[in-house]
């Protein structure tokens, strides 16, 4: 009995010492940003409280196209100064977030009205324990101060990146004319390029007097706005762009497109 107790003493001398982690009053504070509210007038709060919850739910922006608003970095990286895809029947926007013009920017357009009649105003649904319908009103009137005092990230720094480069989205022959549609901007001159010379010419855009219904490259009903002149010796194949580029990378762009004038 005696060597009984004393292999049980041995044992309970070689137990290890209490963790004292394991005191509730001794673990580190939790760190889930789901406990805590960031503010609204911060971008981090925004995305917490507004994009992620109510915006990237499955199906929508969920990474399957842009804007992307799973995370922090990728929602302000493809809104703010980025090319819109969308646009109203006048063809009034540009970029998603226009800094300091919330009224240019299609993000705070798409929360308040139906922009073409058949999108619908976003968000199109929400999860059914969303407090978006609740604090709809106080999360728009976020949105707009946000972009209003500069569209700045979550570290109070305003964008490094200037606003994107315009892009051709649609065209459309016109007799001797080529009507066109723009993203991100409008750039003063497009060029025409002889895919078999690599000649390019260079025509200034002009904005036409009334906007001509058309297509996007998405086959979306967006109108015309611009127009160019096409040179009276221009006959072939050709390339329009809308960059410079260097023969032949330009033919390679996605921006680029094959043009038969006869």
């Amino acid at each position: 009995m005696l060597g009984l107790l004393v292999v049980l003493a041995a044992c309970k001398k070689s137990s290890s010492p209490a963790n004292p982690f394991d005191d509730p009053k001794n673990k580190p504070p939790l760190t889930n940003n789901n406990d805590t509210l960031l503010p609204l007038d911060n971008f981090a709060g925004l995305h917490q409280r507004i994009f992620k919850p109510t915006c990237s739910n499955s199906g929508c922006h969920d990474g399957t196209f842009e804007p992307d608003f799973r995370t922090i970095e990728s929602s302000y990286a493809t809104m703010v100064n980025q090319p819109i895809i969308k646009n109203n029947p006048a063809g009034a926007f540009q970029l998603r977030v226009v800094p300091g013009n919330a009224n240019a920017s299609v993000l705070h357009e798409r929360v308040v009205r139906d922009i073409d009649g058949i999108s619908g105003i976003m968000p199109l649904s929400v999860d059914p324990n969303s407090d978006w319908p609740a604090k709809k009103t106080e999360y728009i009137a976020a949105i707009v101060a946000w972009i209003n005092a500069g569209a700045r990230d979550m570290f109070g720094n305003p964008p490094t990146n200037g606003p994107a480069n315009p892009r051709i989205s649609g065209w459309q022959r016109h007799g001797r004319q080529l009507l066109l549609q723009f993203m991100g901007g409008v750039p003063e001159v497009v060029f025409l390029v002889n895919k078999a010379t690599h000649q390019k010419n260079e025509l200034n855009v002009q904005p036409l007097t009334e906007t001509i219904p058309g297509k996007n490259v998405f086959g979306e009903k967006l109108p015309f706005t611009h127009v160019v002149s096409l040179p009276d010796a221009a006959v072939g194949s050709y390339r329009l762009c809308d960059t410079k580029g260097e023969s032949p990378a330009l033919f390679n762009l996605q921006n680029a497109f094959d043009v038969e004038l006869r």
